[in-house]
Order: C-alpha cells, then sequence, then structure tokens
C-alpha cells in the first residue's frame, strides 16, 4: 500500500512538474515539443504491437503502389497523399513501422500547429488542457494510425486556419499567400476541404472588420496565390476527364436520398460524439470562446473557421 502511494505521489509530483513546464513562457516551446514528440513515439509503438499481425490498411497498400509514379492527380483522389508517402519513404525502409511512424508524425505535426492556434484564444492552463482534450479524440491516435486522404488533412487544416486568421488580423501579403498555399495545399489532399474555404469565408464575412479585410489585397493575393498554386491539378482534371469526380459518382451517385440524409445525420453525430466525449471529461471551468452576439471580440479572430476545422475531415 505505501508503495502504491509513493507511485502515486511521484507521478503527481511529475504531472505538475510537466504542467509547469508547459505553462512557463520560458519552456513552454521546448516542453511542447517533448511531450508531442513522446506521444508520436507511444502511439507508433502502439500501432507496431496491435497491428503486428496484420497487413496494413487497404488505402495505405494503394498509396504505397501509387507513389511510385507521381502525378498531377490520380483516378480516385488528388496527388498530395502519394507525394507525401513517396516523400516519406525516400528516407525511411519500405516497413510497416515507418507507415505507422508518418501516420503519427503527421498527428504530431497537426498538434503543434494546434497548440500555436489556441494561443491566438487561450493561455496558461485552459491552452494545455485544451491541447490533451484533442488528444482523447480517436482522429488523433487510433483512427490517424491508418494513413490516407482524411488523416494528411489534418496539419493542413489547422495550417490553413493559423495562416487565414494571421491574414485576417495583418493583412500582410506573405500572410495572405501562405494562407493561399495552405488553402491550395488542402485541395491537393482532398477535395472535401472545400468546406473548410467555405467556413473560413463566411467567417471573414461574418465579422465587423470585413470591410477592411476585403479593401485590402489580402484576400485576393489569398484567391489568386491558391488559384496559381492549383492550376496544374486543374489543368490535368480537364485533360483527365475529371476522373475523380467520375469516381465519386460511381461509388456515391447511386444512393437514395434516405441513405445520404443518413450518412449526413450518422457523421454529424459522430462529429460531435468526438468532440463531446473528450469535453465532457475536464472538470474545469469552461469560458466562452466567443460573445453572445456572435462576433470576435477585440483582437480575437474568426471563430467560425476555427468550428469547421475542428469538426475534422470526413474518416
Amino acid at each position: 500500500m505505501s508503495a502504491t502511494t509513493d507511485s502515486g505521489r511521484r507521478g503527481l509530483a511529475l504531472m505538475e512538474r510537466l504542467l509547469d513546464s508547459l505553462t512557463d513562457p520560458a519552456r513552454r516551446e521546448r516542453s511542447v515539443a517533448a511531450a508531442l514528440l513522446c506521444y508520436v513515439a507511444l502511439w507508433t509503438l502502439y500501432g507496431i504491437l496491435a497491428k503486428a499481425s496484420q497487413d496494413v490498411h487497404v488505402d495505405m497498400s494503394e498509396q504505397f503502389a501509387l507513389a511510385r509514379e507521381l502525378a498531377l492527380g490520380y483516378p480516385k483522389h488528388p496527388p498530395l497523399t502519394m507525394a507525401v508517402v513517396r516523400a516519406w519513404f525516400a528516407v525511411f525502409p519500405a516497413a510497416d513501422w515507418a507507415y505507422y511512424l508518418l501516420a503519427m508524425a503527421n498527428v504530431g505535426l497537426t498538434l503543434w500547429i494546434v497548440w500555436r492556434l489556441m494561443a491566438r484564444f487561450v493561455d496558461g492552463e485552459k491552452r494545455v488542457v485544451g491541447l490533451a482534450l484533442l488528444t482523447l479524440v480517436p482522429f488523433f491516435n487510433f483512427h490517424a494510425l491508418k494513413f490516407n486522404v482524411n488523416t494528411v488533412l489534418m496539419p493542413l487544416w489547422a495550417v490553413t486556419t493559423l495562416w487565414f486568421l494571421r491574414s485576417f488580423e495583418t493583412q500582410r501579403p506573405l500572410d495572405a499567400a501562405l494562407a493561399g498555399l495552405a488553402a491550395a495545399a488542402s485541395m491537393y489532399g482532398k477535395y472535401w476541404s472545400v468546406f473548410l474555404l467555405i467556413g473560413l469565408g463566411l467567417a471573414a464575412l461574418a465579422d465587423p472588420r470585413r470591410a477592411a479585410y476585403f479593401r485590402s489585397a489580402a484576400p485576393w493575393v489569398t484567391v489568386a496565390v491558391g488559384a496559381l498554386a492549383l492550376a496544374p491539378h486543374a489543368a490535368w482534371l480537364v485533360a483527365n476527364d475529371f476522373a475523380p469526380f467520375s469516381y465519386a459518382v460511381v461509388v456515391h451517385g447511386a444512393s437514395s436520398l434516405v441513405s445520404t440524409l443518413g450518412a449526413v445525420g450518422g457523421y454529424l453525430a459522430g462529429s460531435v460524439g468526438y468532440v463531446r466525449s473528450p469535453s465532457s471529461s475536464s472538470t474545469l471551468p469552461r469560458v466562452p470562446s466567443a460573445p453572445p452576439s456572435g462576433t470576435w471580440p477585440g483582437r480575437r479572430s474568426p471563430s467560425v473557421g476555427w468550428q469547421r476545422w475542428h469538426s475534422g475531415p470526413c474518416c
């Protein structure tokens, strides 16, 4: 009993030191990087052990095969996932453990971007708790071990949101150009990303400062850079008779209205459930993320786009 108590005390002391380091402005960036590296390592090890008797998921093997011949597009999806797989295995051996490491490195990068993004809304312990709660969402561990065109969107949607918020606040051409590049990269990941871009656009239109933003060069730089970056893929789509869209129609086009509505309802319920479960586990006081009027507080940035990203891509 005494040994158990001592072990518990040491564990609590370790957690307190970790929390102190994550809330200390001088140490928190190094500490969160170390914590995320441990998170990636632990979940990679879990993937290796739990799936040792299985083949990798069919999506992962298909991507590996397609990545041998890079192209501007593929019959099912845009090309980014295959390009990432090709680049990763140019460095790492073609082994299952390396694939699971890629999957979890993708998650680690996402969580680090979210950590930077949360600094615009919360600080101190609330920022730490927010990051910790995300690690309880299956998108960031169990589901993420299946690296595919859905999970590749996680860091892309996060960084697109981050750079959009910076562009909206600063209206600097560089921030606007980065937002455009990130938006294009998201579309190169999966066309589903158009819903993120619609959310960000609605966020800009809903803000009282929209007139100043749209009078500046920022939104037009974002659109121009994004369109220019997407132009090669658009040309490929035209040359190949929009093959990915034809594939989507073949796979999903025959569904009845009732089936489609049921799938939409299931997706929305699942999204709420994934977010609500970890949120309800927190006993810390909740702070409203936006004022009752629905406008954005002071220097804070668009919340609609953040909420659109937080619901995540359809996995």
